[in-house]
């Protein structure tokens, strides 16, 4: 038993719970949260039920939902950017801040202007 068995009887086979292999609760609400159909019924039912038990969850949902075929797209995060050291060090002194938040100033300053902060702080002016 995994994650997508369960998911799969909630929606479509609306069979008893199979146990508890492979069932987390975050997990289905995070799951179920992908279709925009269901993300504010599965926002509204997990603040209520973080702690239930995984049968008691299972059977809420097999209920409340329509037996129905959901093809449900995991949204992943998008990959990370990647900086130039120099550039977020040259940010990071000239305006003190944190190399995280140098990262973000760079994403909102112009090209020309990062040029002239790595210039004033290399000291190539």
């Amino acid at each position: 038993m995994n994650i997508f068995d369960h998911i799969k009887n909630i929606t479509t086979g609306k069979k008893p719970y199979l146990g508890d292999e492979g069932w987390n609760n975050w997990m289905i609400n995070r799951w179920l949260s992908m279709d925009q159909d269901y993300c504010e019924v599965v926002n509204m039912i997990q603040k209520n039920t973080w702690a239930m038990k995984g049968e008691h969850l299972y059977n809420l949902y097999k209920d409340l939902l329509p037996k129905q075929y959901l093809h449900l797209k995991y949204i992943k995060a998008i990959n990370k950017k990647e900086y130039n050291q120099e550039e977020v060090d040259a940010v990071s002194t000239y305006y003190n801040v944190s190399k995280r938040e140098a990262k973000e100033y760079i994403d909102l300053i112009d090209k020309d202007e990062l040029e002239t902060i790595k210039q004033q702080i290399n000291g190539v002016y």
